[in-house]
């Protein structure tokens, strides 16, 4: 029921009372238009904490070894293996301003038997500098040394030796492992690990041993694969240009995996992604607001004899407008803080289904209520209008 504001100008306290006493006598009509604002919101809100998590998530593929990786990996063009030169590989730091580190690495498959145990691992021959650059965690035991470069010395992922544990003989340090006909004593065993992209092989269920040595189970004998550190914020994909440039052999084509690139690649497919759903919650929310406006129109109408009144007492056109105004603003601000709580729950049930850390990006709360109210003020303009130009007199003597 519109009543009559004292004066020429309402408190804004009134005028917000009365619009909720207003928009609360019309019931589902007033809850139905708050149900499209909120779903456009919930919609918004969800995709973009989505794609925030995402985001995060990618960033956690590269967590150990950082961005400014590279992965070279060379593959055979013939017959002989693709065997990369460990003197070239050794020099790149002072050869290339943008190479901090260089790690040769060999790695291939192979049985390992504990006992009555087997099973096939990946076997990963590295210098001990590896498992810093890598920062492998160890639950027991030590890291080889380097004066290890060709003992019968292994490190066992978590994964791996548990695989080859027996019920009453666990594998742990001083343990017996046969790898590829070589008796290999554990010296140590990793702590569990989350595999990355740039990873050489799945830590958790591998044998690493010494490159020096490593062709008694590593066809060749020699370095296949290295992991680049570059000086932070450089050129990776020149970088991996001018390395690809002085390793590459006849016998050997080389791969370069680029965290920078495989990050920016991601993220672009997940924005795309977002954009479109963002989309689809936008069409939602003008649909939403299209809805308020009908709402609103319809108030008009209904209530012309009480404009006639309001404006017969004093009110000015521009009271009217703002009563209207504050109604069609006060819907779509409910709408879009229930929406927002509803989007933030869906981003948690898409977080927790996808096994993500659950991260609210705080702007976004911010931004459903911001929106839907941008909503109100361009779909309550009209009607408002259109309420403070009604005739009076005409007003007055509408049924």
């Amino acid at each position: 029921m519109l009543i009559a504001l004292p004066g020429s100008h309402a408190r804004l306290g009134d005028t917000l009372a009365e619009a909720w006493s207003n928009l609360r006598s019309q019931g589902r009509r007033s809850a139905l238009a708050l149900l499209g604002i909120m779903i456009g919101t919930a919609s918004i809100i969800a995709m973009l904490n989505s794609g925030h998590m995402a985001q995060r998530e990618s960033l956690k593929l590269f967590a150990k070894l950082g961005v400014d990786m590279l992965h070279v990996q060379a593959a055979p063009t013939g017959d002989r293996p693709a065997l990369l030169s460990q003197a070239m590989i050794d020099a790149l730091p002072r050869a290339d301003p943008d190479v901090v580190e260089a790690i040769p690495f060999a790695s291939n498959r192979a049985i390992a038997r504990a006992g009555s145990k087997t099973e096939n691992l990946a076997i990963l021959g590295a210098p001990p500098a590896l498992a810093a650059l890598a920062k492998l965690r160890l639950a027991a035991g030590r890291h080889p040394t380097a004066i290890e470069d060709c003992a019968l010395s292994a490190v066992l992922g978590d994964a791996a030796a548990r695989a080859l544990s027996a019920p009453a003989a666990a594998i742990g340090p001083g343990s017996k492992v046969l790898v590829g006909g070589y008796g290999y004593t554990v010296v140590g065993v990793l702590a569990p690990s989350t595999p990355e992209t740039l990873d050489p092989v799945d830590y958790n269920m591998a044998v690493l041993i010494s490159l020096g040595c490593s062709g008694r189970i590593i066809p060749g004998g020699g370095p296949t694969g290295l992991l680049v550190r570059l000086r932070p914020g450089a050129d990776t994909a020149g970088a991996g240009e001018r390395i690809t440039a002085r390793l590459t052999t006849p016998d050997a084509k080389l791969t370069v995996l680029d965290a920078r690139s495989i990050l920016r690649t991601m993220q672009e497919q997940k924005a795309v992604h977002s954009r479109m759903l963002i989309g689809i919650g936008a069409v939602s929310l003008l649909v939403g607001g299209i809805g308020v406006m009908n709402v609103m129109l319809m108030s008009v109408m209904e209530r012309q004899r009480e404009i006639g009144l309001r404006a017969a007492t004093g009110a000015t056109p521009t009271d009217i407008r703002l009563l209207f105004l504050v109604e069609a603003v006060l819907l779509t601000v409910a709408g879009g803080a229930i929406g927002s709580a509803f989007g933030a729950a869906i981003a948690w049930a898409i977080a927790h289904s996808s096994s993500w850390d659950f991260d609210l990006a705080p702007w976004t709360l911010a931004l459903g209520p911001a929106a839907a109210s941008g909503m109100g003020l361009i779909f309550g303009l009209y009607p408002a209008i259109t309420a403070s130009r009604l005739n009076p007199i005409e007003a007055l003597r509408a049924d």
